[in-house]
């Protein structure tokens, strides 16, 4: 089988393929996905792609500086949005757990709490980022 791309279309599935394969290789080799990452990359040159080149020294395609550090910038939006995600989700389900135990919710009110206080810290996080958060001993 053959698929036929366009500039524009290899561009993207590039794009893809390198944010897939940051996430999946983050903590640990990924043979597969290494494989089909180098297989991409080297129809860089072919799609007029600048930015990426065969080492020889180390038999593999690699990105320019530059353009890696333009795929970063997408991951780290991405990062720095999931963390505030997950920060505002644990703080919710700490306070709801301080809260339960004075109070009893049944299942239904027990969600929306939950999504009240996820909601409560999205907007605090959103107004003040991390200036006001504080851990106390």
């Amino acid at each position: 089988m053959k698929i036929n791309f366009t500039k524009k279309q290899y561009e993207t599935l590039f794009k893809m393929v390198q944010y897939g394969y940051w996430v999946a290789s983050d903590t640990e080799d990924n043979k597969e996905f290494s494989e089909m990452e180098q297989y991409l990359n080297s129809f860089a040159k072919d799609f007029g792609m600048e930015g990426v080149q065969f080492v020889k020294e180390y038999e593999i395609y690699d990105l320019s500086r530059e353009l890696e550090d333009q795929l970063h910038e997408v991951i780290d939006e991405y990062e720095e949005g999931v963390f505030r995600d997950k920060l505002a989700y644990h703080m919710a389900r700490k306070e709801f757990a301080e809260e339960s135990e004075n109070h009893e919710y049944n299942q239904e009110e027990a969600f929306k709490r939950i999504m009240e206080l996820e909601e409560k810290y999205h907007l605090h996080i959103e107004e003040h980022g991390l200036v006001k958060l504080k851990i106390e001993e």
